[in-house]
């Protein structure tokens, strides 16, 4: 089963294309411009693999926590692609997916954490087979390891090295930290093709309100507008 796979949730974004033999690959970093690149990047995992998007059978997304905007272009992307292709889409959590891109299998639970800046990160810890031990939440470094405790056995992500620090300043015992700065497509892929349609919904995982807030109305504006 072909599986494309499509992640702008942060400052990156990656397309991959895996199953029948193929495993194809690539990714940029970006600050901006994510849904300007996401279709021809999509174009060029197809002509690196040698096939058309209408072989593909399911489309898995990276549904976040992360880029409030980021993580629309994609998902919105994908859902437009699976009706249009009439292929299920589905939707993998950042945070499972960076206990995913470890580079070697970890003995015990990973502590999967993603930078939220406002001295906050995205956390959630995840056995070696990728169970949830504790469901993604948002807190401060210290807040996060007061109620992991002494469970994890791998810090990894963006997040990571926020932890550690905080960790080693409170005087806690300090894991293994895999500082990633980018996540494996090819394992979102892997993840995408394993998933339940049914459970894993292609919907954003916002863990907090975003920091852009709607401006309030100009008083007496609304009563000052000419009549239609």
């Amino acid at each position: 089963m072909l599986t494309l796979a499509l992640d702008t949730a942060n400052d990156r974004i990656a397309v991959a294309l895996a199953g029948e033999g193929k495993a194809i690959a690539r990714s940029e970093a970006i600050s901006r411009g994510h849904a300007e690149r996401l279709f021809p990047l999509i174009d060029e995992v197809l002509a690196a693999a040698e096939t058309e998007i209408d072989r593909v059978a399911r489309i898995v997304v990276n549904v976040g926590p992360g880029s409030f905007t980021g993580i629309r272009i994609a998902v919105a992307a994908a859902r437009g692609l699976g009706l249009a292709l009439e292929i299920p889409v589905v939707g993998i959590d950042a945070l499972r997916l960076i206990a995913a891109s470890l580079d070697e299998p970890a003995d015990g639970p990973v502590l999967a954490a993603v930078d939220a800046r406002r001295g906050e990160v995205y956390a959630a810890l995840l056995g070696p087979k990728g169970d949830v031990l504790e469901a993604p939440f948002a807190a401060d470094a210290e807040s996060v390891l007061a109620r992991i405790g002494d469970r994890a056995a791998v810090l990894a992500g963006s997040g990571a090295a926020i932890l550690a620090h905080q960790a080693a300043v409170s005087g806690r015992s300090v894991p293994p930290v895999d500082a990633m700065t980018a996540t494996d497509p090819l394992a979102l892929a892997r993840l995408g093709s394993l998933a339940d349609p049914a459970t894993a919904l292609p919907r954003p995982l916002y863990l907090r309100a975003p920091d852009a807030k709607p401006q309030p109305p100009v008083p007496g504006l609304l009563a000052r507008a000419p009549a239609p």
